[in-house]
This record gives C-alpha cells, sequence and structure tokens, in this order.
C-alpha cells in the first residue's frame, strides 16, 4: 500500500453494504480500504491497528449504543476523522454523533459522489454538515437562545484574537491537535482557550460552540 494512500475503514454491520462502499472506493485512484468491522470488537482492533484517515460509519437501527461508539473508535485512532453514513434522520441523534466527534454527516438516499466529496473535505480538515441539516440544529438553539443581540455582542466583544482564531478553526471542522499546530501552541493551550470560549459565550460543548459561531459569524458555514 502507497504511504500517500487515503486510508478509509469501513464500520456496517451490513457485510453486502460493505463490499458495495469497497468497490466504489477503490476505484478511486489513491484510495484504498484497509479494514471492514461488522461489529464493535472487531471495529475497535482494526480502527487501532489500521491507522485510519477516514472512518466511514454507518449509523442504523439500535442507534443509542452505535453513537456511543464513536468517541471509543476516535479515542484508538487519534488520527483519524470519523464521517456517519445513516439513513437516520433525527436531529437529536446527529447532534450526540456530533457531540462524540462525528465531523460529518452523510445520508444514505444520497449519491456516491456526495459521499466522495464529503471524504474530500473531512480529509482536507472541513466538517461536512449539509446545509438543510445546519438549518435544523440552528433552529433548535435559536429556541433557547432568545436573548437580544446586544448581549451576545457584548459576549463575543470580551473574546481575545487568539480566540476568535480558535473558534473559527473549530468552526471549520479542526481538532484540537490541528488548531494546535496551525497556531502554533500547544493542545493544553487550546483546551485552555476553549474553556475561556465556553465560559464568554455561555455555551456548553463543542457543537453549541459551532453553532454559536455559525450564527455571529465567527465562522463560515461549510459549503
Amino acid at each position: 500500500m502507497n504511504s500517500d494512500s487515503l486510508r478509509i475503514l469501513l464500520v456496517d454491520k451490513h457485510a453486502l453494504t460493505c463490499a458495495g462502499l469497497r468497490l466504489l472506493i477503490e476505484q478511486r485512484a489513491g484510495w484504498v480500504v484497509v479494514g471492514q468491522a461488522h461489529n464493535p470488537a472487531d471495529a475497535l482492533t482494526l480502527a487501532a491497528a489500521t491507522d485510519p484517515h477516514i472512518i466511514l460509519y454507518e449509523l442504523s437501527d439500535g442507534y443509542d449504543e452505535s453513537v456511543d461508539l464513536i468517541g471509543d473508535l476516535l479515542a484508538v485512532a487519534r488520527a483519524a476523522r470519523l464521517l456517519l453514513v445513516t439513513g437516520v434522520h433525527n436531529p437529536e441523534v446527529h447532534h450526540r454523533a456530533v457531540q462524540r466527534g462525528a465531523i460529518g454527516i452523510v445520508f444514505k438516499d444520497h449519491s456516491a459522489e456526495t459521499l466522495f466529496k464529503a471524504i474530500v473535505k473531512v480529509h482536507a480538515g472541513e466538517a461536512w454538515f449539509e446545509r438543510a441539516l445546519i438549518a435544523d440544529v440552528l433552529t433548535k438553539y435559536s429556541r433557547a437562545w432568545t436573548a437580544p443581540q446586544d448581549p451576545e455582542q457584548k459576549k463575543i466583544a470580551a473574546l481575545s484574537m487568539r480566540e476568535r482564531e480558535v473558534i473559527s478553526l473549530i468552526g471549520a471542522g479542526l481538532k484540537n491537535k490541528e488548531v494546535a499546530d496551525r497556531l502554533c501552541i500547544s493542545e493544553i493551550t487550546v483546551r485552555h482557550h476553549l474553556t475561556s470560549i465556553f465560559a464568554k459565550l455561555a455555551v456548553a460543548d463543542r457543537l453549541e460552540l459551532v453553532i454559536y459561531a455559525y450564527r455571529n459569524g465567527l465562522a463560515q458555514l461549510p459549503t
């Protein structure tokens, strides 16, 4: 296998679906499927052993347990980015998947080309969320964020320039280590910045921060 290949791990309980995805993916020059897992134990073993760039993770029925596995997969494949492939149209499930580390969501009723575009974007360090999905989440959070605009501007004005840079990179889908590398600071410093940002903007987690950033022009919506 060429060291420059894009390494993709498939996690899907349906063997036939995996086989079809593998055929599609390996038609792309430089893309290689490094493993196929059909249960959590095999998924964790392969994620640790194959060092994938991308984990394509199928989420279907019984998704409570499946969502919880996302964090475990990313813990053992620390360089990987996880792209959710799902037929589940449930914003609450999507929210939880992103909280656990998914950096993109592709629905099963979309084309192979859409999936390929998502893989390219995610591998490049960007998030992949369709505008309709983002709109759903924005609507959800808009119900909670009912304060007038001036207090929000006051919160934003309290951010340092470095904190704004961190927010912009988080909004683009970068992980803490990648933010640290981009800004030439340590991961510990990034975590300190995020703690300060959460407090200043009164957001609870990374996803709320991203949505807040989209609403208030601190990060660009994915295209």
